[in-house]
């Protein structure tokens, strides 16, 4: 499996919650594979559903034992959820 990184050139704004998102940033992040979940029923019916759920139960073989994800994993996690990260607040 190839990891395709994609560089972004903007820092995301603040969320209505008042809390800054790094989604758009280069710097790795490790996500929560319990939050991605989450965020993937919600999204649930549209075009890549099937991808992010099997990219999901792949990652639990990676995930710690509180559900983060290496930071490697990042811009597969980012590709597969896109813009709809944001949602996930730090």
């Amino acid at each position: 499996m190839r990891i395709r990184r994609r560089e972004a050139t903007a820092r995301a704004g603040p969320t209505p919650n008042g809390r800054a998102t790094d989604v758009e940033t280069t710097t790795p992040r490790a996500w929560n594979l319990w939050e991605l979940e989450r965020l993937a029923q919600d999204l649930d019916g549209d075009d890549r559903a099937q991808e992010r759920k099997l990219l999901l139960l792949h990652l639990r073989d990676v995930a710690d034992t509180s559900g983060h994800l290496p930071p490697e994993f990042d811009p597969l996690v980012r590709d597969v959820f896109g813009a709809r990260l944001g949602e996930l607040a730090r």
